[in-house]
């Protein structure tokens, strides 16, 4: 796994994230992109656990949501029935091992200053603390970055907007907490997209 890591996190933090999974085991394996999730815990039917981490995620992205889910394999093997995913038993455990990670030495300062206010209460995901991800975007891959003009995070939109998002077109549903149900246009599924998620919108005029 050690080699995996090397190219999507911080050099600095490869030594802490290899001891996780080392205090913690797990199956590990870095998936390509999804639309609704940045990383993933389950538990197999073999009762071995296994954590994905989305392959796209800028360096510093990826560091948090590694240990956002190695956070819930933590509370699993510690209890086993821990209770709601994103409780208090998981916070505390994610607290606990973002902590030694919470320096100048692993995230850039105008990181770190956001990093540090969402880590006081995590949520299920980073998106519910926009400042957070702010900060975050401008460190992502220079493609991602390139953005055609118009494009708005899905949030902005109305209730019954069109948008495009991934070469396939959406009509905009209820936001729900920090995901918005979209229904896909062609086959008629709805999907809950991550609300910061950058869409084009679509005028029908």
């Amino acid at each position: 796994m050690l080699g995996q890591l090397t190219q999507h996190i911080p050099s600095t933090a490869v030594a802490y994230c290899q001891q996780l999974q080392q205090q913690f085991p797990f199956g590990f394996r870095i998936v390509r992109p999804r639309r609704t999730r940045l990383g993933d815990f389950r538990v197999l039917p073999n009762g071995t656990t296994h954590i994905t981490v989305n392959a796209d995620l800028n360096p510093y992205a990826f560091l948090i949501t590694y240990v956002h889910e190695v956070a819930h394999c933590a509370v699993y093997q510690t209890y086993k029935r821990p209770g709601k995913p994103h409780g208090r038993t998981w916070q505390t455990q994610f607290q606990r091992l973002m902590a030694p990670l919470l320096t100048e030495a692993i995230f850039p300062a105008d990181v770190l200053v956001p990093l540090r206010y969402y880590m006081a209460r995590p949520a299920a995901t980073t998106s519910a603390q926009p400042a957070l991800m702010q900060a975050l975007r401008p460190y992502n891959k220079q493609s991602d970055k390139i953005q055609p003009d118009g494009q708005q995070e899905l949030r902005q939109l109305a209730e019954g907007q069109l948008f495009q998002f991934q070469k396939k077109r959406y009509v905009r549903g209820k936001l729900r907490r920090t995901r918005v149900v979209c229904k896909d246009i062609q086959s008629g599924r709805s999907y809950a997209v991550l609300a910061d998620a950058l869409v084009m919108p679509i005028n029908e005029n």
